[in-house]
C-alpha cells in the first residue's frame, strides 16, 4: 500500500436540484438514470488538512460544477446560466477526504480531458 502524500479528494454527489436537472435531459429508461445519478465523482486536489471544506471547495467549485453538468449534458446552453459557489453548494453534497491510500502496484494512468 502507498500514501499518495501530495493529494487529499473531494467525494460529490448529486442533490435534488441536480437530479431534477438531469431529467430533464434523460433519454434513458428509469432505472438507467437511478444508476447514473448514483455514481459519484473524486477530484484530487492539492493535500490538506483543513477542517473547513469551504476552503478548499470554493476555488474548485466551478470546475467541478462544469464536469458534472457536461458529464450529463454537453450542450452547454441548457446548463443553468446560475453556476455560483452557493448554487453549487444547493446541486452537490461534498465530502473531503484528507488522506488517499492506493492499494494496487500498477502505475496510475491519467487520461486528458
Amino acid at each position: 500500500m502507498k500514501e499518495i502524500a501530495n493529494r487529499s479528494a473531494l467525494y460529490v454527489y448529486p442533490k435534488s436540484p441536480y437530479i431534477e436537472w438531469a431529467k430533464l435531459y434523460n433519454e434513458s429508461s428509469n432505472e438507467d438514470l437511478r444508476q447514473r445519478l448514483n455514481e459519484k465523482h473524486v477530484y484530487l486536489i492539492d493535500w490538506t488538512y483543513d477542517e473547513d471544506i469551504n476552503e478548499v471547495l470554493e476555488p474548485n467549485y466551478l470546475k467541478i460544477f462544469e464536469y458534472e453538468l457536461d458529464s450529463w449534458n454537453v450542450i452547454k446552453k441548457e446548463w443553468p446560466s446560475n453556476r455560483t459557489y452557493k448554487a453549487f453548494i444547493e446541486w452537490f453534497d461534498v465530502t473531503l477526504c484528507h488522506e488517499i491510500l492506493d492499494l494496487e502496484t500498477k502505475k496510475i494512468v491519467r487520461e486528458k480531458l
